[in-house]
């Protein structure tokens, strides 16, 4: 055997109902949406309300742990949550993304990101990521992150 294992056999094997990998290279759990509808790349927070549930990340927000991976999902249904490896993150409207930047979640707007060069050192808390994908500035634009969170 040569210890190559195929990302089928790795997610049929690993991969659960509740957790696996996405085809972007992250890793999923799945939690209860408390967001509305879901918005695919909308970093959450752990649910203040719901049970294994998950928030939209408040502002300036230091303890995100996630990022929403599917679109539409009602609220109260189970929607996957990437807390590891590369995701695609919303962007704070107007913002591009450039390659290697620091990630956090937005000052000025709930569930988005923005990202800094050389962020101060109080806003370590609010990382969620660096990033691998410059992309220019728009309207609900999603940009590839390696994810993790402090």
């Amino acid at each position: 055997m040569s210890g190559v294992v195929s990302y089928d056999l790795l997610n049929t094997r690993i991969g659960s109902g509740t957790n696996g990998f996405t085809t972007e290279g992250g890793l999923y759990e799945t939690f209860v949406n408390n967001t509305g509808t879901s918005v695919k790349g909308t970093i959450v927070i752990a649910s203040t309300t719901v049970a294994n549930g998950v928030d939209i990340a408040p502002i300036s927000t230091a303890m995100p742990i996630g990022v929403i991976y599917e679109n539409g999902v009602a609220n109260g249904s189970p929607v996957k949550v990437v807390v590891y490896g590369k995701a695609q993150i919303l962007l704070q409207n107007g913002l591009a993304s450039s390659l290697g930047y620091w990630c956090g979640v937005s000052n000025s707007v709930a569930g988005r990101m923005f990202q800094d060069v050389t962020p101060p050192v109080a806003f370590h808390n609010q990382e969620i990521g660096h990033s691998l994908q410059a992309v220019s500035s728009g309207t609900n634009v999603l940009s590839t992150v390696q994810v993790h969170f402090n």
